[in-house]
């Protein structure tokens, strides 16, 4: 969805997010969602990991890009709302307190232990920037997947809630 009047630095084009509220207007809400990792197919055999891609090879990247366009769509909105343009001397406390709310919620195929860590950590450090981070992981196993346990902040369940009740005191 194209986010109106937000342009990104990264790339001086117009940004574009999964979901924003309200459709046009000033942004209140922005839900940024990833699915990462991969398996094995025919289409890529040369994969090394015969489990395929882990979850967790891209999340830092996808995690920079989510909290720069928080730090952006925030220092928008307090201009916007003639608040100033930024953070004072506490950051975190900064983007805590500032509209819109900003959620990434993630859905990660990990492939081992260490991709499985490493994605909760990624989880945890998005968790800094954006007002919250939601984390699914699953494992591949005998034939299906497993869900792997996460840090109950991180459960997407319980960010899915937190989102909807904000959606609904808008509405």
């Amino acid at each position: 969805m194209r986010c109106p009047g937000r342009p990104s630095r990264a790339c001086g084009s117009q940004a574009f997010h999964d979901a924003v509220y309200p459709a046009s207007g000033v942004v209140e809400v922005l839900i940024e969602t990833k699915v990462l990792g991969a398996p094995r197919t025919r289409r890529n055999p040369r994969r090394r990991n015969p489990l395929g891609r882990p979850g967790s090879a891209d999340l830092d990247k996808r995690v920079k890009e989510a909290g720069l366009k928080t730090i952006d769509l925030k220092a928008e909105w307090a201009r916007l709302a003639g608040q100033g343009g930024g953070p004072g001397a506490d950051f975190v406390t900064w983007l805590r307190r500032s509209r819109p709310s900003c959620y990434l919620l993630l859905s990660v195929r990990t492939v081992d232990e260490a991709d499985y860590r490493r994605a909760i950590r990624l989880a945890e450090a998005a968790n800094q920037v954006m007002d919250a981070c939601g984390l699914l992981c699953y494992s591949p196993g005998d034939g299906s997947y497993g869900m792997r346990d996460v840090p109950t902040h991180l459960e997407l369940d319980r960010v899915l809630s937190r989102v909807c009740d904000e959606l609904r005191q808008l509405g």
